[in-house]
């Protein structure tokens, strides 16, 4: 059975047409055993701007393992706050993480087969799902060299209230260049002109902030590579790491890579030489 969420009616009649019920088909996983897993990723849709994969399967949400329908999940999707969002469980690649998602993901689904809902269940009373409270997006950028900046998406009060500090503390020189000369421009003009570019420049950052870290690191040729939900950087690290083991990150919480092994030499036998002279 496949079922899309933000799908259009015309859509929606032409999968009913093709998908059999799932009382009509005796091979269908039953409602309450299998997950369900992402079968199509619209272009544009939430599920894109999360970097949600094909074949990545919905483990739980809010907090709560899933094993219902889609159509229960769908109304889940519908239902949740706009504004605290609802704790998504994603399974991917042998690894669980978990994103903040703020209503549905414009995806299709189907029903995980069987040897992934068996190794799920095997792996389900390990799985730590908390309140969404708990947790804070964080934005991964890497290159090809697997160098990846790391991003807390929340607001940081220093970049509002001390915008070179924060400029500082990122690296961002070019902004913090063009800060400076602001605040020396107005100031020489008139002290009011310096405090009305301060309370500008303070509002400027107040929403900028990560479209700035985000620019910059697009300027370095690196991507956004994933988006988890964690209660720390270094648990989002952690589990990037599962990902990609040669991964380097910046700002660096857990340390470098460990350096891959190199399997010993295997020594290569001297062949005995034949003797060019006959005889010898």
């Amino acid at each position: 059975m496949v079922l899309a969420d933000e799908t259009p009616h015309e859509e929606q009649t032409v999968n009913q047409n093709f998908s059999s019920p799932i009382s009509d088909d005796k091979t269908s996983p039953k409602v309450g055993d299998s997950f369900i897993c992402i079968k199509e990723v619209r272009s544009v849709s939430r599920a894109k701007a999360l970097r949600l994969k094909i074949g990545d399967v919905i483990v739980g949400i809010e907090g709560n393992a899933f094993n219902g329908s889609i159509e229960e999940f769908l109304d889940i999707c519908d239902e949740i706050d706009e504004q605290n969002g609802a704790l998504l469980t994603i399974w991917r690649e042998g690894t669980i993480f978990n994103l903040i998602i703020y209503g549905p993901l414009g995806c299709v689904f189907e029903f995980t087969p069987e040897d992934i809902t068996i190794k799920l269940h095997e792996l389900l009373p390990d799985v730590e799902m908390g309140e969404v409270g708990e947790y804070v997006t964080f934005e991964l950028l890497r290159n090809i060299k697997s160098e990846c900046d790391v991003f807390d998406t929340r607001v940081s009060q220093l970049g509002v209230f001390l915008p070179p500090v924060w400029l500082i503390q990122q690296r961002l020189w070019e902004p913090l260049i063009a800060t400076l000369v602001i605040y020396a421009v107005t100031f020489s003009v008139h002290w009011a002109l310096f405090v009305i570019a301060t309370i500008l420049l303070a509002l400027y950052f107040r929403k900028a902030q990560l479209v700035l870290l985000r620019s910059f690191s697009l300027h370095k040729e690196k991507q956004i590579w994933m988006i988890i939900a964690a209660k720390s950087m270094f648990d989002a690290q952690k589990i990037a790491r599962l990902f990609d083991d040669r991964i380097t990150f910046r700002p660096d919480v857990i340390g470098p890579p460990q350096p891959p092994e190199i399997e010993p030499a295997k020594k290569q036998k001297k062949k005995k030489r034949k003797s060019a002279i006959p005889g010898m």
